[in-house]
């Protein structure tokens, strides 16, 4: 039914509790580790482990190495998350009436914006009554697979940060909307990330780069001159 890609880079610790957040999914996936580290590690959980030789593109790569996978859905995820045991499912039931991308946050641009101008960010402590559309997300990125082929059709303008931004330039071209799930404040079950963003400030996050957001920057102008549009200053929901 679904395929879970996880990303290995700075923090082998999490490998294991984040292991275990799928393994616990009401819905069973199959599993691969994109590997970005010379580590040894043992698994306690099954799973195939693709190892990204050079460190190259390891954001796009994962999205890019598991293009022939025959689930009908797969969720590649961030180290830093750890989904509650039914959202799997619950994205999946969303997407069997609405094709769309399912995000863990979401950003908001300022209308017109040229660069990484995020005007609202809808994130792990939201908590939406509704599922909200959004201009493009991050952290996790659960669709129907298909949607990887597409990703690969575009050409790639930075291959170091800026996965998540191709990804939403590619789905508004494909006119596959992005979203963000609503979910239960008294319900753990039903949350993107259960650390609620805890793990994702750390000295490791790569939002800390000084080149981070120039690269983002210039790839937003990039896309938008390339036609990408942004109209969810009064966002929409369903």
């Amino acid at each position: 039914m679904i395929t879970t890609v996880l990303t290995v880079m700075d923090r082998l610790d999490y490998l294991e509790s984040q292991l275990e957040s799928i393994e616990n999914q009401t819905v069973k996936s199959d599993i691969f580790i994109h590997w970005n580290t010379e580590k040894e590690y043992t698994l306690k959980y099954p799973a195939l482990i693709y190892k990204n030789q050079h460190k190259s593109a390891p954001l796009y790569n994962r999205f890019i190495h598991h293009v022939n996978i025959t689930t009908p859905y797969i969720f590649i995820c961030d180290d830093d998350i750890l989904p509650g045991k039914d959202y799997l499912q619950r994205c999946i039931n969303f997407l069997e009436n609405k094709n769309a991308c399912i995000v863990n946050y979401g950003m908001i641009f300022e209308e017109g914006a040229t660069d990484y101008n995020v005007k609202e960010r809808i994130d792990h402590q939201t908590f939406l009554n509704v599922p909200r559309q959004v201009d493009m997300g991050g952290q996790g990125y659960l669709f129907k697979t298909e949607l990887l082929r597409k990703y690969c059709d575009y050409k790639i303008h930075d291959d170091k940060w800026g996965e998540d931004i191709h990804l939403g330039f590619v789905c508004y071209k494909e006119n596959i909307p992005t979203y963000v799930l609503d979910s239960d404040r008294n319900n753990k079950n039903t949350w993107q990330d259960t650390t609620v963003g805890e793990r994702g400030v750390d000295e490791v996050a790569q939002w800390r780069y000084p080149t981070h957001k120039p690269v983002r920057d210039k790839l937003v102008g990039i896309y938008s001159k390339l036609g990408w549009e942004f109209k969810l200053a009064n966002p929409l929901v369903i």
